[in-house]
């Protein structure tokens, strides 16, 4: 059955989203889970109650509306009991059956499911539910919910009657309820309500000025739809504003200065508390990329994608999700209408832009938009790039980066001419040059970059003095040498200044000075901060290097290899081989959500977990990350997360028990198949997201020269100088093209293939390689056929 045959009449709000409404009766028909995305008041509410209506009355099912604004409960039980009250009302005005409801106190998201299960077989029907608004319950508990609905959509697979769930919720949840590592993911199909047609919004004004008995001009006409489309909420408010003008002037005709006078007042007196525009901006500004991308429409009308620095998927368009962004043919984009445009200039300043982007830790980027502020005189400007630059040396990765940043800041927020830094080297005894910026005055420092500490140099005697000393002055410049100090401790270099003399009053190079050495007192600290973590981390890199020098097992008839190159000094990625009972052995890869010492220290915990549990649980994988999984929850609050893939092998079979925790699938070439690669796709969610987190336990057998390869995202994200991923499938060529080869070999022709795609690029995360070879079946054990299924690829 489709929209159109049903005898319902479409209101008005949604006759425009019939494809979007067939889409979810479709889904609902096929079983499926359908998650509904739009911005707020673009009609999805209206389009959801008629859905209702639709199952409810068209194709005889109990649809169960529930909208999540309505809860009130914070806690996880709360939340859960409130939601099953709800629902209960809701069956019971539909079917006229009572249902029993569980007690607050034993709530859970299990009962929750055995509710579901509870309404399905009291009125022996399909049960559709309809949650709408998740935006307004806070994140962990649509997590939560989400995982909960995963599961009953598990548990009611062998059910003849079943519960079919919609939820709908803002654009910005869409990597939450149908990206890669939502509760969702392959379950659930989805629906965009999106942006309506430049002709859909020309109807819809034309209706609205007909409706109000308004005429209009030609050129009012097309003002009105510039200033407004796509954004049918917007359209009304404009043209009942333009409506009110005209009978309030007891004008003919609605003209085009009318709709000047209206955008103006709109931009001024309203725009602020225009609920789709704020859901925007608050989007754009948490993602710089997508900043980015809204600054170039700005710039330009019309963008072509590739010219946008955004990847964009196939499934999840980041740029469309912000909800003020047309696609249009051709795979180009513009800013919906004049409306957000102007809203949208004018709200991204330059400082605005800059302080988003320090927020963002983008600090480059953060300086050039701050600079342009300092440029037009704008002293918040200025005093928002000192202490960005201040925060940026914080968190540099090495002094150079430091460097960098300080010179920065002394050219723009002091107008310095040129600016060089040197380090202080103690036990070598000699000043570095680690940064410059400026015109060049003595290109003989970069023939000598060092100074030995006790040279007579302007350098060196600032550095021995612990003192600001004035040089020579050559034409109209000064030259300054000023130590970077923090009082009670020696200097750890200098800062070497030239300034073009000017007609200050003494008073005002005066003040200009104790802002300058207030200034390097605050780098001083930032940089001290520098050198200290870089020490740690050189010491936590050479202590996680040895917990990670794993020899590969050595079994007969098998060759391991594995790898693991790690981007800075410490790793998030990591792999081990873990004895176990009967011979068998734990194999595991896995990746840490975030990098430097809190990824380090997960990383250990992580594997200190999975070496505790795996030969506890010698045979279940699945029990072994449900254990490790409530672990790192109860025992961190990082915010990170993992993604594991634990496979137990047994070495005499073949065979392979695993479970992908959200990891990168693995893929095993199988020779006597004609070279096709299985894939070992992920069988659950990461570890550390949710504590109803569940995994499938999946099992593959290794054919006699099978090739079982385990890596991290850092090998197949690997990019070249234009962009271009490294991907799976060249990993994959690879493996199959020296897949005779022993393990090791295979390992060093893909490393050596990678160092030659990205070139000068450099390696910017952790890669990790674990390769699984047999060679031959042991000797009296019957060979096995390879497993095929839905897996192989």
């Amino acid at each position: 059955m489709t929209v159109l045959d049903t005898s319902l009449e479409i209101p008005s709000t949604a006759r425009f989203h019939a494809k979007e409404i067939e889409d979810i009766l479709q889904s609902v028909q096929a079983g499926t889970y359908c998650a509904v995305l739009g911005p707020r008041l673009c009609g999805k509410t209206v389009m959801l109650h008629y859905v209702e209506q639709i199952l409810r009355d068209t194709f005889g099912m109990v649809a169960v509306y529930i909208d999540l604004s309505d809860i009130k409960a914070s806690t996880l039980q709360g939340f859960f009991f409130e939601l099953i009250q709800t629902a209960g009302r809701r069956f019971v005005e539909q079917t006229g059956i009572e249902i029993e409801i569980p007690e607050e106190v034993y709530i859970s998201s299990a009962v929750f499911r055995g509710f579901l299960t509870d309404l399905i077989e009291g009125s022996d029907r399909d049960i559709v539910l309809i949650i709408e608004h998740l935006e307004t319950i806070p994140t962990d508990l649509v997590q939560a919910l989400l995982t909960s609905l995963r599961a009953a959509y598990m548990d009611q697979q062998v059910m003849e009657k079943r519960t079919t769930v919609v939820v709908s919720g803002a654009l910005s949840l869409a990597t939450l309820t149908v990206g890669e590592s939502s509760p969702f993911r392959g379950i659930a199909s989805s629906v965009f309500v999106g942006d309506l047609s430049e002709s859909d919004s020309l109807t819809l004004i034309n209706e609205y000025l007909e409706e109000g008995g308004v005429s209009v001009t030609r050129q009012a006409q097309r003002r009105l739809l510039r200033a407004t489309n796509g954004d049918q909420y917007l359209i009304r408010k404009i043209c009942q504003r333009s409506i009110s003008l005209v009978h309030a002037s007891a004008s003919e005709r609605l003209r085009a200065g009318n709709i000047n006078q209206i955008m103006v007042e709109f931009l001024r007196d309203e725009v602020y508390t225009y609920a789709p525009l704020l859901d925007a901006t608050r989007l754009i500004e948490e993602d710089p990329d997508l900043l980015q991308c809204i600054l170039l429409l700005l710039e330009q009308n019309i963008v072509h994608r590739s010219r946008l620095p955004l990847p964009l998927s196939p499934d999840l368009d980041p740029l469309f999700l912000t909800g003020v962004v047309e696609r249009m043919e051709g795979d180009s984009y513009r800013l919906q209408n004049q409306i957000y445009r102007q809203f949208l200039a004018g709200y991204f300043h330059p400082g605005r832009v800059g302080q988003a982007m320090v927020s963002a830790g983008r600090w480059d980027l953060a300086l050039d938009y701050l600079e342009s502020g300092v440029d037009r005189g704008d002293e918040r400007a200025r005093a928002d790039l000192i202490s960005a630059t201040v925060n940026a040396i914080y968190a540099s990765e090495d002094l150079e980066r430091a460097a960098h940043f300080l010179t920065r800041g002394l050219v723009a927020a002091f107008g310095i001419e040129e600016a060089q830094v040197w380090y202080a080297l103690p036990k070598e005894k000699i000043l570095r040059l680690i940064g410059h910026q400026g015109v060049v005055s003595d290109v003989t420092i970069w023939a000598n970059p060092e100074i030995p500490i006790n040279a007579d140099r302007l350098e060196a005697r600032a550095l021995r003095q612990a003192a600001s000393l004035r040089g020579s002055e050559s034409g109209d410049r000064i030259h300054r040498a000023m130590p970077m100090i923090i009082p009670g401790r020696l200097p750890m270099g200098v800062v070497t200044i030239s300034d073009i003399q000017g007609g200050e009053r003494f008073s005002d190079q005066r003040e200009r000075d104790r802002q300058l050495s207030g200034y390097l007192n605050q780098v001083a600290r930032a940089f001290q901060s520098v050198i200290t973590r870089r020490q740690e981390l050189t010491l936590a890199g050479r202590m996680q290097a040895s917990l990670l020098t794993i020899v590969p097992p050595k079994l007969v008839g098998w060759d391991f290899a594995a790898k693991l190159n790690p981007a800075r000094e410490t790793s998030g990625d990591f792999y081990d081989f873990i004895p176990l009972s009967n011979g068998r052995m734990g194999i595991v890869i896995a990746d840490v959500s975030d990098k430097g010492m809190g990824a380090a220290l997960y990383m250990a915990l992580s594997r200190t977990l999975i070496r505790t549990y795996a030969p506890e649980h010698p045979d279940r994988p699945d029990s072994v990350l449900q254990y490790v999984n409530q672990r790192i929850l109860s025992d961190t609050q990082g915010g990170m997360f993992v993604t594991a893939f634990y496979g137990v092998l047994d070495p005499t079979s073949g065979e392979l028990t695993y479970c992908n925790a959200g990891h990168n699938p693995p893929f095993l070439r199988l020779v006597e198949s004609g070279g096709k690669m299985m894939t070992l796709f992920r069988t659950g969610m990461a570890l550390g997201v949710s504590p109803e987190a569940q995994w499938e336990v999946k099992r593959v057998d290794i054919p006699e020269h099978g090739v079982l390869a385990l890596y991290t995202d850092g090998v197949v994200d690997a990019r070249d100088q234009k962009g271009e991923m490294f991907g799976d499938q060249r990993l994959q060529e690879l493996i199959d093209k020296n897949g005779d080869r022993p393990a090791s070999e295979i390992q060093d022709a893909v490393f050596a293939s990678l160092r030659e795609f990205v070139g000068e690029q450099g390696q910017f995360d952790d890669m990790a390689l674990v390769l699984i070879k047999r060679e031959k079946a042991i000797a009296g054990k019957p060979k096995k056929e390879p497993r095929f299924g839905p897996d192989v690829v």
